[in-house]
């Protein structure tokens, strides 16, 4: 219980950054407009868009409609990404929990064999119940994952993009800067505790090796080389099954954001 406060309260600071900039985000959409309306003298909306009736007739109301728009939005999603990143950390610190149950496995001849072979068939059931829970997280956000990742690689290059043509003293660049800043940080959130989640995994082998195995006997080293051979594959979340929530994806990611940008780039200088 110790090890998961811990944790816990590690990731809730992380969290807690997240869900400021998701309320900045939802803040400037609802100020920005109304403030460069009132400097220009017209009436400006979050968003753009077509009614079949004057708008402005219903300012406040369409107003304000957009801006709650926006709030139950941001709150949905900010609530979704915490909800997969705590599942992800529990995952993670149950590995971390077994690796120490693992460690504690130090042969003494005093506690006799089936204590020992007892202790080491726990480990076995602890380890399968933790692969079964991280496939039970990979099932239930699959599809969101792959349809985040998918939009955020266009949103990042879009929001880039935006920041080029709108005018700073607009007041439009710093709402474009703290939403690009919250995408980003949603997208590193999947993919640094998805990294974090596979080499806490990776490390269960090493820690069977760490432990006086050579003084086990050989039906108990056995059941060690099937927690190892099973170490062997890392366990890792991937959205729908295509790629993995790691590092490597979110820089796969980065990298084609910025390509999308550097084309739009020479296409609006030319």
């Amino acid at each position: 219980m110790d090890i998961m406060k811990t944790s816990f309260q590690r990731c809730q600071k992380v969290l807690n950054i997240f869900l400021v900039s998701c309320f900045g985000v939802t803040l400037l959409y609802g100020v920005v407009p109304a403030v460069n309306g009132i400097m220009t003298g017209t009436k400006m909306y979050p968003f753009p868009g077509k009614f079949p009736f004057n708008p402005d007739d219903y300012f406040v109301l369409i107003y304000g409609g957009e801006v709650a728009t926006v709030a139950v939005s941001a709150w949905n999603n900010g609530a979704m990404d915490c909800l997969f990143t705590k599942h992800t950390v529990i995952a993670t610190t149950l590995f971390r929990i077994l690796r120490k149950k693992i460690k504690d496995l130090h042969y003494n001849t005093n506690e006799g064999e089936r204590p020992l072979e007892n202790r080491i068939k726990h480990c076995v059931r602890y380890y399968n119940e933790i692969i079964k829970y991280v496939s039970a997280i990979e099932n239930i956000f699959a599809y969101g994952i792959l349809v985040q990742f998918m939009c955020s690689a266009i949103v990042i290059c879009l929001t880039g993009f935006q920041l080029l043509v709108v005018a700073s003293e607009s007041g439009q660049s710093g709402l474009l800067v703290v939403y690009l800043f919250c995408m980003m940080f949603q997208l590193v959130l999947y993919c640094w505790y998805g990294h974090m989640l596979m080499e806490e995994s990776n490390r269960i082998t090493e820690a069977c090796y760490a432990i006086n195995w050579h003084e086990m006997k050989i039906g108990q080293q056995k059941m060690l080389i099937t927690i190892m051979e099973r170490a062997k594959k890392p366990i890792a979340l991937k959205a729908l099954g295509i790629f993995r929530l790691n590092l490597s994806t979110l820089m796969t990611i980065l990298r084609s954001s910025y390509s999308y940008f550097a084309v739009l780039q020479q296409i609006y200088r030319k």
